[in-house]
This record gives C-alpha cells, structure tokens and sequence, in this order.
C-alpha cells in the first residue's frame, strides 16, 4: 500500500512503523491542506497518516482534534486518538504496541517522537539540541532547510532515505551521516541569524508574540520552539509568512512549550478559516488581502481568553 503522510518527523515515525509490519511499500510526502483540499487522489491503496480523513482511502490514522471536530468522516479502518502524542504512537497501539515492535531503534525514535510532537522539550533541548531531537528539527520543513538546494540529494529524497535508517540505525550514527550533516552544519551556522530574525520580525500582542516574516527577504533556518525562549513570557505565537510562489499567507499558531498558561485551542480556532491542528498548535492558509484582517481577528481572540491561573513548567 501507500502511504500518504506530512514530511516530518511523526510522518517518519508513521513511515518506520508501517514498513516494519510490512504495509507499506510506497511513500508520498504531501501538505495536509492539500489532502483536505482534495488535491491529493486517495484510493483504497492508500493509508492516511497524520493527514486530514479522506473518504475512500484503506486506512486512517491520526490524533489531530480538529478532526474530530471537522467530523468528515464516518466508519473507516484504523484509529484517531486525539489524547495521543503523536499519530505515530496511534499506529503504534493500533498494531499491538511493544509487542508487535521489538525494534529496539523504533522503540527509541518512538518515544522522540512523542516528545518532540507534543512539545516536551526542556530549554536546553530547545537551544542545544541533539540525538533524535536534533534530528526531529533538521527534518521539520518549518526549520526552513529545505528553502536551500544546494544539498547532494534533495529533502525529499533524505526522507525517503530516513525512513530505512531510522529502523537499523542509532540517532547518532545517523548525524554522522554525510546527507545529514550537512544540513546540521547549516542549522547551527544560521542559529544566531535565526535568532536576530525572530527579534527584528516580532510584535508583542499582550500573551501573544506575532511573527512577520512576509517583509524578510531571507527566512533563516532554526527549530519551532526558539521563539518562547525569546519571549518567555508570552504565552502563544502567531507566525505569519507567504506561501508558496506569495499566492497566499500562512499562518501558524501555537502555544509556548516553556510558558504553559494559554487557554486557546488552536486546532479549533484555526478550523474557522480552513485550516487545523491540535488543541495546542495548528495553522490555516488565507489569501493575501485577508491576512491582516485575519491576524486581528486571531489576536483578538487570543487576547480574550484567560490564562491558566498556575504556570506549568516544562
């Protein structure tokens, strides 16, 4: 069958665990807006992973709440379970757990990708990442490696290429990997530009910190959470950046991993203006001349919920 899946790292985690049971022999990495946009064809050949449910398709797995808010599906094969840390960790349960995976490389991956998913990163895992969560940031496309392309083989072809390293290898056999450590020396090269990027380009709403990256003319690479070590008292973000060829604005919103006091839930919210996510985190797509109004309109909302009443500390 194929898999249908987000190229990142619960993707890879999906990836490893559905060829290790022997379901898989093809992969397409796509953005799950264009599977609910019914951009992507699905047939019964076809498991969905950590995608949007698509009528039809052999077998659904997920952990996205907005699905389940969407309610786009009825009776299908597989599993969604919200409360899980990942769509991996769905799979994983699905098809017997430990049991049925006595991979000891899966079983560490697994668990990295729990924690990465679900944002149980500490601060310095968040500024000196290494082993699997260093990793998880070189293959998330929110990094911004891929915008480069002078690497011997393409992300894409990376992915594929994880997917076999992942089940016989080590996390740190795996950064010596001349394909990885390219992008690794890429990643820390940029970490102080990445840095300055994010203060020059960020607004302080009250517990929201807006991130406009449309007026950059380079987007440096750097991991997702850097930005709540920046702002430590902000207690969400809204990222703001064009989309592909400036044909629309993306718009990603996610609580702080290191602030735990927000309220909003972002799948829910995001689901109002075609996209979704998570409780925590998630992300919609608006044409150009909407965005501004729409980024009023998400800050307002952020800005009319209560913060939790006792800071969680991660």
């Amino acid at each position: 069958m194929r898999l249908v899946t987000r190229s990142d790292f619960d993707g890879l985690g999906c990836a490893v665990l559905l060829k290790e049971k022997g379901l898989m022999d093809e992969i397409l990495f796509v953005h799950p807006k264009d599977v609910q946009d019914g951009k992507i064809a699905v047939t019964a050949n076809d498991i969905l992973a950590n995608v949007p449910y698509v009528p039809g398709c052999g077998l659904w797995f997920d952990h996205h709440s907005s699905e389940e808010e969407r309610k786009a599906y009825g009776h299908f094969e597989g599993a969604s379970d919200p409360a899980a840390p990942s769509a991996a960790r769905v799979i994983h349960a699905y098809y017997g757990g430990e049991k049925a995976f006595p991979n000891s490389h899966i079983k560490s991956l697994l668990a990295a990708v729990d924690k990465v998913d679900s944002g149980q990163l500490s601060l310095d895992e968040i500024r000196q990442p290494t082993g699997w969560v260093l990793i998880s940031f070189v293959m998330d496309p929110r990094t911004g490696l891929g915008r480069y392309k002078d690497y011997r083989i393409s992300n894409y072809q990376l992915m594929l290429d994880m997917v076999d390293y992942a089940r016989a290898m080590a996390a740190e056999s795996i950064l010596q990997l001349d394909d990885v450590q390219e992008r690794v020396q890429r990643y820390r090269e940029q970490d102080h530009l990445f840095k300055e990027m994010l203060t020059a380009c960020s607004v302080v709403r009250g517990d929201a910190v807006v991130v406009d990256l449309r007026p950059s003319e380079e987007i440096y690479t750097g991991n997702r959470f850097v930005l709540y070590s920046l702002f430590p008292h902000q207690n969400i973000s809204l990222q703001v950046m064009w989309g592909l060829r400036k044909q629309n604005v993306v718009i990603t919103c996610g609580h702080s991993i290191l602030n735990r006091t927000s309220t909003v839930d972002v799948g829910s919210l995001m689901l109002r203006y075609g996209g979704g996510g998570h409780r925590r985190v998630g992300t919609c797509q608006v044409d150009a001349e909407q965005a501004d109004r729409v980024i009023e309109q998400l800050v307002a909302h952020i800005q009319a919920c209560p913060r939790k009443q006792q800071l969680e500390v991660a």
